[in-house]
């Protein structure tokens, strides 16, 4: 694998897609003893998990850092709800995959671009399915030491009906899992 930040085009399956790196796998300095992936969206509390972990918990000279995000599968009405036909909806079905597919690619370079200005040594992966399998499988396929997340806080009402990433991942991957949430007056402020 190469150290540079150009797009790498490696697939992992169909839908992952390699964005960006920072680590030399096969340079024989390469002194990684702990894989730390973090899971990201575009919330604010994604960004209070990864401002966390880079104060708190990574380590430059052995952290190899994996970056993730998982997109949706897009969902519209049937073509006869929205009135269209197939071949409407086929199109809509790919404009919208297109856009998410950018939102997701520019969302890792934003992250990754902070690590890298620290730094550090990381990948940045891009996925498409529910969020909550994706990152187990991920976690389970980079033999992952620890995985990073934020939480939403939601309530337990609301987390069985909705059901919660963070909790999905608590019980399903083997590694430590840290859930990050944000200090009540630090959102009040």
């Amino acid at each position: 694998m190469s150290s540079s930040t150009e797009t790498q085009e490696q697939q992992y399956k169909p839908e992952d897609t390699v964005l960006t790196t920072n680590h030399d796998a096969d340079s024989p300095n390469t002194a990684i003893t702990r894989v730390v992936v973090i899971a990201i969206d575009q919330s604010n509390y994604s960004h209070f998990a990864f401002d966390w972990a880079l104060k708190n918990f990574l380590r430059k000279e052995s952290d190899l850092v994996v970056l993730v995000n998982v997109r949706p599968i897009p969902m519209t009405p049937g073509p006869y709800a929205i009135g269209a036909s197939y071949m409407d909806f086929n199109e809509i079905i790919s404009t919208l995959e297109d856009q998410q597919r950018q939102e997701s690619h520019t969302l890792l370079h934003e992250f990754a671009s902070k690590l890298k200005a620290e730094q550090f040594s990381f990948k940045a992966i891009a996925m498409r399915g529910d969020a909550r399998d994706e990152i187990v499988r991920k976690v389970f396929e980079l033999n992952a030491d620890a995985l990073i997340l934020g939480s939403r806080g939601l309530g337990a009402i609301k987390r069985m009906l909705l059901g919660s990433v963070s909790d999905h991942c608590i019980h399903n991957c083997h590694c430590t899992v840290i859930i990050v949430r944000e200090h009540m007056e630090k959102k009040s402020a």
